[in-house]
């Protein structure tokens, strides 16, 4: 009975995050078991004031509100999958309709950890009880166990390079039931460059040694309230090591907006040389910018003494190789 109701409850709630795609936020109301998949203690109502750091507030109502996760492929194909086991989701809920939901305190705001199908439960018993209304939810995670910087005001602290920033938003969502889930279809706010590379003419191309980038200047933040993630303008000073699997190189950053080429520092066995060949590379940045929620995959040709970028196309986030491997760890 019980993986009976689970099945019912998962396929109801991946109906209702593909009905996202076309606009607006779908309801539901679903009798879930207790089986820890929401656990939580009493609530403790709201707070006064506009900060929205991440001490958990569970709210001030009766209606137990619980999250299904999802992430969405944007550019490509507009496929959704669960987010990945062990994934830690704040989730924050203001008072809607409102022009500016965040210019005050969050009603209910919690840390959940995604379990398989992408079920959120709260982390350390938390659970969100919310009253009968209209509210604006909003969910930011790192897709990974790490925890986001604290927002305040609407605002994120300092970000970083190599992080998956994940967002997403549901305005004036009526809740009005005893239990209500809600579907979260995340989407990335961050970039990510990828590189394939190949062998030229007469290049016995063995394996990748090591593979750095120059990404964009820390420290730009996240508006809550739109998922954007302001792009830097410059590099930074410190190369970053890339993943790599296999013939390709993958860096997740932030965005970024300018004219100058990335550099790009490639080690490479190549011939059958046990000596590793340095490559320094200027990559055009496309269209000048790096946009947030996109991957770009640059096609490089190795030659005996030049690595050339006959082309960069806009794809899906790559996070698995065709095994199914990461290709670089969270």
């Amino acid at each position: 009975m019980k993986s009976t109701l689970y099945s019912a409850i998962l396929f109801v709630a991946v109906i209702s995050a593909m009905a996202l795609l076309s606009g607006g936020c779908t309801k539901n109301y679903i009798t879930i078991e207790s089986n820890g998949m929401v656990n939580g203690s009493s609530g403790n109502g709201g707070e006064s004031g506009s900060d929205t750091g991440n001490d958990n507030l569970d709210g001030d109502g009766t209606n137990l509100v619980g999250f299904h996760a999802t992430l969405e492929s944007m550019n490509m194909t507009r496929s959704m999958s669960p987010i990945s086991a062990n994934t830690l989701v704040t989730i924050f809920a203001y008072h809607g309709a409102t022009d500016n939901a965040t210019s005050t305190a969050p009603m209910a705001r919690g840390d959940y950890i995604a379990q398989q199908a992408g079920m959120l439960t709260g982390v350390s018993n938390y659970k969100m009880y919310l009253s009968n209304g209209l509210f604006d939810f909003y969910a930011v995670s790192t897709n990974s166990s790490a925890k986001m910087p604290t927002f305040s005001n609407g605002v994120s602290g300092a970000l970083q390079n190599g992080v998956d920033y994940l967002w997403w938003r549901c305005a004036d969502y009526e809740v009005s039931g005893s239990q209500v889930t809600v579907p979260i279809v995340f989407n990335h706010s961050a970039t990510q460059v990828v590189f394939e590379l190949e062998a030229g003419t007469g290049v016995a191309l063995q394996q990748i040694v090591s593979a750095t980038i120059t990404p964009p200047q820390t420290g730009a933040t996240m508006d809550l309230t739109t998922g954007v993630i302001a792009p830097a303008t410059e590099y930074g000073t410190v190369p970053a090591s890339m993943g790599i699997n296999g013939l390709t190189a993958q860096y997740t950053m932030l965005p970024l907006q300018t004219t100058s080429p990335m550099v790009l520092t490639l080690s490479l066995n190549l011939n059958y040389d046990p000596t590793p060949h340095e490559y320094s590379v200027e990559v055009p940045v496309p269209d000048g910018a790096l946009q947030a929620g996109s991957s770009y995959l640059f096609k490089a040709i190795i030659d005996a003494d030049a690595v050339t970028f006959p082309s960069v196309e806009v794809t899906d986030w790559t996070t698995v190789d065709e095994t199914g491997n990461p290709l670089y760890p969270h």
